[in-house]
């Protein structure tokens, strides 16, 4: 009798034990939706402040940056055609930081989003959105507010074993390169046709007119660099080392938000400066011809 409690002990633990394993194994998995479902975007713009004022008249902008697929109950998210350049894939990446990443990118290559204005509750709405990763960014801002800093969501996104296709977000605003931010960016631009351009470029970033880093800019870190905690009461600068030939190199800035920029020389038309050397070359040659051929006529006067 005894034995058999003990069978009978194992048996049920054993049970537990599988039933506890695929609950730990289920419980990371994603159903699938459905893909022909469309989503809407809601956005709040609302100053932090006690009263919380709705923000008025802002442009909110936002680009389709990944499509979603559940893949053996794992999203995946395959970057769209205009974003395929920055990644292939954002799986494993931090939304957050890549964010950032992603906007700088839409900026520097001209992409187009879908733009709206917030009414006078502060709030918009961007409808009928296939599903996917949308970048939300503020471009032009408005002098009476700093704008908010760019994020990304995730159209539907699932919430308790339910998908959700209706999304509020409320961005939260922030100084962004503005003169109270403790945060500096470097952002190498490109104005060329894209041919034949270096693979990376060095730039000295100094402080007090004394060199703090060297950084080299690439492909690999999206031609930007960002500097936090910055001590915002010293002297901070940038500069390009050996910039590349053919190019001409200039500089913005607004805050401590650096743009280093270099530019093709254009080729001058209208003036051909090859033929010069050429022409004389050929005239120091007939010269010399002339002389010898002078020479030997007056050897045959004289003989």
């Amino acid at each position: 009798m005894k034995k058999l409690n003990r069978i009978l002990s194992c048996f049920m633990l054993l049970i537990c034990a599988a039933v506890l394993l695929s609950a730990n194994v289920f419980a990371d998995e994603i159903k699938e939706f459905d893909k022909n479902s469309k989503c809407n975007l809601g956005i709040l713009l609302e100053n932090e402040d006690e009263k919380g004022t709705p923000v008025a008249d802002a442009d909110v902008t936002v680009y389709h940056v990944a499509d979603v697929s559940i893949v053996n109950g794992k999203a995946h998210y395959n970057t769209t055609k205009d974003f395929s350049a920055y990644a292939k894939r954002l799986d494993g990446l931090n939304f957050q930081k890549a964010a950032s990443g992603l906007f700088d990118f839409a900026v520097q290559n001209r992409i187009e989003g879908t733009t709206n204005y917030t009414n006078s509750k502060g709030r918009t709405q961007f409808t009928d959105l296939d599903a996917g990763v949308y970048l939300v960014a503020e471009i032009k801002g408005n002098k009476d507010y700093v704008k908010f800093k760019p994020f990304l969501a995730v159209l539907p996104y699932e919430d308790k074993g339910e998908w959700v296709f209706n999304v509020l977000a409320k961005p939260k605003f922030s100084v962004e390169g503005g003169e109270d931010s403790s945060s500096l960016r470097i952002r190498k631009v490109w104005n060329d046709d894209g041919k034949n351009r270096p693979d990376f470029v060095v730039v000295e970033l100094l402080c007090d007119d004394e060199v703090y880093e060297t950084i080299r800019l690439s492909d690999e870190n999206h031609w930007q660099y960002i500097l936090e905690n910055i001590d915002i009461e010293r002297k901070w600068s940038v500069r390009e080392v050996d910039v590349p030939e053919g190019y001409v190199v200039t500089y913005s800035r607004k805050g401590f938000d650096y743009t280093i920029c270099n530019t093709r020389k254009l080729i001058k038309t209208g003036q051909l400066r090859w033929p010069i050397p050429v022409l004389a070359g050929s005239g120091m040659v007939l010269i010399i011809a002339g002389v010898i051929i002078k020479s030997a006529g007056s050897k045959k006067k004289h003989e």
